[in-house]
Formats: structure tokens, sequence, C-alpha cells
């Protein structure tokens, strides 16, 4: 379908491919996982570039996936790498709109966090500062 009518369906498939790589990766099939994410994060590229604002989000939510399964299989500095372009990416959606996206923002600080921690780096403040006093603002109670 996709192919057919891609002007349709590529947001559909992005993200059944990221849902397929989460459930390879749960099956311990973690090469296959990675090859699924990355060609998902590749398409909600392409669609972030050419919608941005409708796309950019989920590109974000498929870098901090995309990060977690490089980091599944040891490729720590790329996990990172990619975890951190998630945040970045997400940020200012985040920012501007928090209750909307404080469940996903959460998430990928939790997965950059973890990506920092593995790789022995210290996470950039500057990134994070604006991002956590947002979060304990929306957080209840």
């Amino acid at each position: 379908l996709a192919r057919a009518r891609p002007e349709a369906f590529p947001p559909d498939l992005a993200m059944d491919l990221s849902n397929l790589a989460n459930r390879l990766s749960e099956l311990g099939r973690r090469e296959e996982a990675l090859e699924r994410a990355e060609e998902a994060t590749g398409l909600c590229r392409e669609l972030a570039r050419a919608r941005p604002e409708a796309f950019t989000p989920d590109l974000a939510m498929s870098l901090s996936n995309l990060a977690t399964m490089l980091s599944e299989l040891g490729r720590r500095e790329e996990a990172l790498e990619r975890a951190e372009e998630a945040v970045r990416t997400l940020a200012p959606f985040f920012l501007s709109q928090p209750s909307a996206f404080a469940p996903w923002m959460t998430t990928m600080a939790q997965v950059y966090w973890k990506a920092c921690e593995d790789t022995q780096q210290a996470p950039d403040q500057d990134l994070l500062e604006p991002i956590i006093e947002r979060l304990e603002d929306t957080s209840p109670g």
C-alpha cells in the first residue's frame, strides 16, 4: 500500500515498522529489530522534512526507539547520539505544549539519561534543565 500510494501510507508504515522493531527486540531478535528501527527512522525523517509540524514528534519517538535498539546491541555511543537527537528534536514541541508531549518527553529523557550513564558521559544540562522544569510543572501533585 505504501508503494502504491506513497502520499497516504508512509506514516502508518513508519509506525508499523517501529512496532515491529519493538516486538522483534522483545523476542531477542535484536539485529532485525535494529534494521526495522532504522527503516522507521528513515521514513520519519522524510515525513518530518516534508511536514515538520505534523511529523517531527514522530521522528523524535523513532530516534528514541532507535537509541534503545542500538543500546541493546552494545552500540552505546551511537545510542547516545540518537537519544540526544530525540530529546533535541522533541524539545521545541514539548516546551510549547508540555501537556501534549510530557509522556513522550519523559520516556525520551529517560532513554537519554541511561545512554549518558552507559557511556559515562554527563548529560547536557542546558538541554535538560528547561525540560525537567517543565516536566515538574506538568506532573500531578
